[in-house]
């Protein structure tokens, strides 16, 4: 593939950015766009930058609906300083079929010769420069490109591109005084910013009593209808089928593996063939995910879709491991949603232990008296309370007793209904 890649701090991502990446992809023929949201760039060493969390949110926001788009987190993950040299080449490692065009204003022809290495990112890539509209000298910008790779090899090609007078830093200082964003950054962005209060926006909802910055969903059970399917299928592989084995399998909903595997070893004794069924029992249950016959929530995704366009940060809290969770969520088209997710495999002790919540919490870098949890377990609801979260029941296979109604702030009977929940508590 031909891929164009736009880096920069983002923060905000713009639609100067965007209509960059489109320039480029028409003017390139490129066959998709990546926008890479810097690391710690060390020219903005000593300014305040929005938190990687935030820009990638913001980034990610943008770019859900622009065709041929997506975003790239390679230089996020990267610690200190970050050059364009090494993302250069670790992109070429990693995409070792693809090509490459770096595409940069038109200032980067002045600065290149005191970037780090600029031949080792010109031996992975083509430069694009981006003209300024009308007032740029284009042959001037030529002759730089041309001298520039006389004295370092590689591809420089200047691209037209109308002049737009939108910056980061007009942005920030207009959401600081209040003003809208509208227009000048995607929807889901200016709503993002709003709702996380960045910018020191008066417009920021921080003077409402309860806040709500971030909404928190369990799995199985709450996203995807597992859990009768889990049970169904381990009692049809059973031999002997017995009431106390699906009491069993109720009772080990929304624990991790690890303690699913001890409490069977002590209900059902330590002969019995758990390894085995649950190899078994996985199987079928990728037999179903691969036909793409997993059952999903109804209003699911679009729950999910309407609190990501709203700005609330989003994540996925689940006991189950990694492997299989992503494996089951890019199947059900819920995947991208999630601005962090913590599963089994992060955790020492799953619900109703409140661990997986406050690392979620921490990973969102937001306080958990602002999160809402949508859980169907009981032990999910329980750990969202000692987390001190605000729970939010939608049930599944059981409804809940006295206690689960104590703990809950919501019960609803499905995602819609916990959708227009979110929207009044918030409102």
């Amino acid at each position: 593939m031909k891929i164009g890649l736009i880096g920069g701090t983002f923060d905000p991502i713009h639609v100067g950015h965007l209509l960059l990446g489109e320039w480029a992809r028409e003017q390139f023929s490129l066959d998709e766009i990546w926008f890479l949201p810097a690391g710690m760039p060390y020219f903005k060493e000593d300014k305040k930058v929005s938190s990687r969390l935030d820009r990638w949110a913001m980034t990610r926001r943008a770019v859900a609906d622009m065709p041929g788009a997506k975003a790239c987190d390679i230089e996020l993950m990267r610690e200190g300083r970050t050059y364009t040299y090494e993302t250069v080449e670790e992109l070429c490692a990693a995409y070792p079929d693809d090509e490459f065009t770096f595409v940069f204003g038109a200032d980067c022809l002045d600065q290149l010769d005191t970037w780090r290495y600029p031949e080792r990112i010109l031996a992975g890539c083509r430069i694009a420069a981006a003209t300024r509209g009308a007032s740029s000298d284009v042959e001037e910008m030529r002759r730089k490109a041309a001298a520039l790779t006389a004295k370092f090899g590689g591809k420089i090609e200047v691209m037209e591109f109308p002049a737009l007078e939108i910056s980061s830093t007009m942005l920030r200082e207009r959401a600081a005084k209040g003003l809208p964003l509208k227009y000048l950054v995607p929807e889901a962005v200016e709503n993002y910013a709003i709702k996380q209060g960045l910018y020191g926006s008066p417009l920021q909802e921080e003077d409402k009593p309860n806040p709500v910055k971030a909404v928190i969903l369990d799995m199985d059970g709450t996203l995807l209808d597992t859990e009768k399917l889990y049970i169904d299928v381990w009692m049809d592989l059973e031999e002997n089928p017995t009431p106390k084995l699906e009491q069993v399998l109720y009772d080990v909903i929304g624990v991790t593996e690890e303690e699913t595997r001890a409490y069977f070893a002590e209900v059902m004794g330590a002969d019995y063939p758990f390894e085995a069924l649950r190899t078994r029992m996985k199987n079928i249950f990728a037999q179903i995910r691969d036909a793409g016959q997993l059952p999903v929530k109804a209003g699911a995704k679009e729950c999910l879709d309407a609190l990501y366009r709203a700005g609330y940060k989003l994540a996925l809290a689940s006991s189950t491991y990694r492997e299989q969770l992503e494996a089951e969520m890019k199947a059900a088209g819920l995947f991208g949603y999630f601005d962090v997710i913590v599963c089994g495999t992060d955790i020492s002790h799953s619900k109703p232990d409140p661990e997986i919540f406050l690392k979620t919490a921490r990973l969102l870098q937001t306080d958990p008296s602002d999160c809402i949890v949508i859980e169907d377990s009981f032990n999910g609801i329980r750990a969202a309370k000692a987390a001190g979260m605000r729970p939010l029941m939608v049930p599944d296979l059981k409804q809940p007793d006295e206690e689960i109604r104590g703990l809950c702030e919501w019960i609803c009977p499905d995602l819609p209904a916990a959708l227009a929940t979110i929207r009044e508590a918030d409102h």
